[in-house]
């Protein structure tokens, strides 16, 4: 095995993945060993320090310097970077370790590097790679595998057949990218014609995402700093004929159309808000653009006569209201709204070269058209996150299977809703909890979702939701960072991944994860509010309550934004703001004792709080979190209680200053032991003292 010190380490923003396997498959064609962290890892502080340790200790450092790591202004490759410049402070001048390699059109002057990197010769593989990270030519590469071969020193040819380290991963061989094409469902056909009229890779670099693109960004509260450029939403399609028994089958449509696209590498694509959000609306093109913050928008028809649809869809360059595609219209039956369009496929291969995110077993198949519609409805449902809703959900999803027991998104659909239902409710029958019986009948669910479809981001993504509920972080960590790398635009993935990361104490990742999300589905006021909810813990108050106020703007009432607003308000010293709120929530509303006596307990209103503590089960609530934010702390240490401790409270427990007086008790490290968080706790106490909460 090659010494480390001949070793290439290759540091990238995860959207230039594609190119950068390229460029490390044909450094190992000519012996040159590359470190290449495909981010397949569950992180942590393990991770990192094989990460600066190989950082350390190789021959050179390679950063891939590109539009999407311009967008980038948060990531762990900056991290990577940093790390990488601070070494050359301890170098010879002539010492050759930096080789920064710019993969399309950005300019040296616009790059955001360290300054380090200014210093040295960068390398341009634009002709390689132009926008879509096409293979290069074997002469571009093998110039500049020589050139690097020359800086390792003349032995590492030697080193042709010698195998890639295996350090946990990190250093991973480099997976090859297999050229041979699938075919695609035709609504996959039109999101090619959507990526290639996005990407459009004829153009000069002067219409670069630098020139265009919406308006300035919002606050960071409202728009995360990590804004890929190329961007569409897909809008609610128009229901031709209007009948009230089509709705469902054309949003799932529009769904459909959405999951697809988001599976196609380096393009932003925004969540499903945006199907519902502009229904009856009269806002202009431009205004949809802005609210979305996207470049492009999609919407169509769908026109129903039987089982036969009518389908046409458009796609509009938000600022001039410009139509630059139409999609010939298509009739296709129901039944065929997941199935593979061979002619479709055949069609866009005569007139396009792409490279897309392949299709889904469960795309490809032929679905009873009835269990599609109890899907799509029962998916509405669910979304409105309400005990009605969560039942509905269930009801129409046993249907949909019913009629079709392997239609592996129904499977995973009703393990979220198990899940979620569990999550948001916080007492009674949680069917989220570790110690629920009902537990392993969500993950047998999943399972079952995934041996039907191994390539389903929403099945992976749910499997890592109910491994975080479950206490199973480093499980749920894999199952959701494979849900991101089936779909890097899965807004709910990202979603629970912050939530995840938040409960063992990595606030810096949560917070990235949260905001992505946000950034994804900016008209979810449930994303919102679970981003608030991270700004809270991190005490960013300010940008926390305009995280909440955006929730709100979306979905007005919504119960957790508000009540969730009104514990924020109360510890910005607004008393009577937060009471006005919680008094005027309905009782009708309040989903249980537990999540009623929290918005109480954690927004001033102790005596009314205090009211409701006899009604709690100590078997199932957790008892001692009501405590502790009554301020009655002995009475809170002595009902700690590891069983009843939910993973959606966790974070609060490790950040939030209501819990101070706990922290440094014996009893409390003994507690947090016992729940195998001492690392997390160790780690949240260490963010928390290098980030105090800001002043009220």
């Amino acid at each position: 095995m090659t010494e480390p010190a001949k070793a290439v380490f290759l540091s990238y923003a995860s959207q230039d993945a594609e190119a950068v396997c390229r460029i490390a498959e044909a450094l190992r064609a000519a012996g040159v060993e590359v470190w290449f962290d495909q981010n397949e890892l569950v992180g942590g502080d393990a991770w990192d320090a094989k990460i600066r340790g190989q950082i350390a200790s190789c021959a050179l450092f390679v950063p891939i310097i590109s539009a999407n790591a311009q967008a980038r202004l948060e990531g762990y490759f900056r991290i990577e970077w940093k790390l990488a410049a601070q070494r050359t402070h301890a170098m010879a001048e002539e010492k050759a370790f930096l080789l920064p390699v710019v993969i399309d059109g950005t300019r040296d002057a616009d790059a955001k590097v360290p300054a380090e990197f200014r210093a040295v010769q960068w390398t341009r593989l634009l002709q390689a790679y132009g926008e879509q990270a096409r293979i290069a030519p074997a002469g571009s590469l093998d110039a500049f595998c020589e050139r690097v071969k020359g800086l390792l020193g003349s032995d590492a040819g030697a080193r042709a057949s010698s195998p890639a380290p295996l350090d946990a991963g990190v250093a991973a061989p480099v997976k090859r990218v297999s050229s041979r094409r699938r075919l695609v469902p035709a609504i996959l056909g039109f999101a090619a014609v959507v990526a290639l009229t996005v990407w459009q890779p004829w153009r000069k670099t002067e219409d670069s995402p630098a020139t265009v693109g919406p308006t300035p960004p919002p606050t960071a509260a409202q728009r995360p700093s990590n804004l890929p450029a190329k961007s569409v939403a897909v809008l609610a399609f128009k229901n031709v004929g209007g009948d009230p028994a089509n709705e469902a089958i054309v949003e799932g449509i529009g769904l459909e159309l959405i999951s697809m696209l988001g599976r196609v590498p380096g393009l932003t694509v925004r969540g499903n808000s945006s199907l519902s959000y502009f229904k009856g609306s009269d806002a202009t093109t431009q205004e949809k653009g802005r609210k979305l913050d996207v470049t492009y928008l999609i919407d169509g028809s769908v026109q129903r006569a039987g089982d036969t649809l009518r389908i046409t869809a458009n796609l509009t360059r938000a600022a001039t209201n410009e139509v630059v595609w139409s999609l010939p219209p298509l009739n296709r039956s129901v039944r065929e709204i997941f199935s593979v369009q061979e002619e479709m496929a055949g069609l866009l291969a005569k007139n396009l070269s792409l490279t897309l995110g392949a299709g889904s077993a469960a795309s490809r198949a032929s679905v009873n058209p009835e269990a599609v519609e109890l899907y799509v409805r029962a998916r509405q449902a669910w979304n409105l996150r309400t005990t009605a809703g969560f039942a509905q959900a269930e009801e129409l999803l046993d249907r949909a299977l019913a009629l079709e027991p392997n239609f592996a998104r129904a499977h995973a659909a009703l393990a979220d809703v198990w899940s979620i239902r569990g999550q948001d409710d916080q007492g009674g029958t949680s069917y989220g909890a570790r110690h629920s019986p009902l537990r392993q009948k969500v993950i047998a669910r999943i399972r079952r979702a995934l041996e039907l479809d191994s390539e389903s981001a929403e099945a992976h993504a749910s499997l890592g939701s109910a491994l975080w509920t479950g206490w199973e972080f480093a499980g749920s960590e894999r199952a959701l960072r494979r849900a991101i790398e089936l779909n890097p635009n899965y807004a709910s993935a990202h979603q629970w991944l912050g939530r995840m990361l938040l409960a063992v104490g990595r606030m810096d990742e949560a917070l990235i994860e949260l905001k992505t999300a946000m950034e994804l589905d900016p008209l979810s006021a449930r994303i919102a509010d679970n981003f608030a909810l991270g700004l809270f813990c991190a005490g960013r108050l300010s940008e926390s309550l305009a995280a909440y106020e955006q929730a709100l703007a979306v979905q007005p009432g919504a119960l957790q934004a508000s009540w969730q607003k009104a514990r924020l308000l109360h510890r910005l010293g607004r008393q009577d703001e937060a009471s006005t709120i919680l008094r005027g929530i309905p009782d009708s509303d309040w989903p249980n004792l537990a999540t009623r006596l929290s918005a109480l307990a954690s927004s001033g209103l102790n005596a009314e709080a205090a009211a409701l503590i006899p009604g709690l089960d100590p078997k199932t609530e957790d008892l001692a979190y009501f405590l502790t934010r009554l301020g009655r702390f002995e009475e809170a240490m002595a009902a700690l209680n590891p069983a009843t401790t939910e993973s959606t409270q966790i974070e609060e427990w490790l950040f939030m200053p209501e819990f101070d007086p706990l922290r440094h008790d014996p009893r409390f490290t003994k507690f947090i032991a016992t729940l195998g968080q001492t690392e997390a706790h160790a780690r949240a106490q260490a963010w928390r003292k290098a980030h105090p909460p800001e002043k009220k």
